[in-house]
């Protein structure tokens, strides 16, 4: 006869690595590879082209890649840059609803149901193996 209670929950290193959300779109956790997109609207300056590259290094960047979003990436870059500078608080509202749009906010992830992936484990040395097998046992006078 098996034990009372519900089974013991596995550690880390034995549960399947699928998505822990079912339907959600999991994303890389190292964020997306590759080259930038070329910036699609009028000339940018030195802060946008800054932003721009690095937005396009997030994981959210693998799905506005898939679903063609540049224009609408740019015009947050723009947007959000505009409200930096000028204290402006309509384009602060306008950079607001890109955000959303774009997954940038844990909220509008949630609300796309995009999620990134878990970090991959750190591998142990053989040196912390050792220390955290190591039992502790006083020495007492006898």
């Amino acid at each position: 006869m098996a034990g009372k209670g519900p089974a013991p929950i596995k550690n880390e290193s034995q549960r399947r690595h699928t998505s822990p959300n079912p339907g959600y779109r999991q994303l890389p956790f190292n964020g997306r590879t590759g080259d930038t997109p070329v910036w699609p609207l009028d000339t940018p300056n030195d802060a946008e082209l800054m932003q721009w590259r690095k937005l396009w290094t997030l994981p959210q960047a693998v799905m506005w890649e898939r679903l063609r979003c540049e224009d609408t990436v740019a015009l947050y870059v723009r947007a959000f840059q505009k409200a930096a500078a000028n204290d402006d608080t309509k384009m602060l509202s306008e950079a607001r609803q890109l955000d959303s749009k774009l997954g940038l906010s844990p909220r509008s992830m949630l609300d796309l149901r995009w999620e990134i992936e878990s970090a991959p484990a750190e591998e142990e040395s053989p040196r912390e193996a050792l220390d955290r097998e190591r039992v502790f046992i006083p020495r007492t006078e006898a």
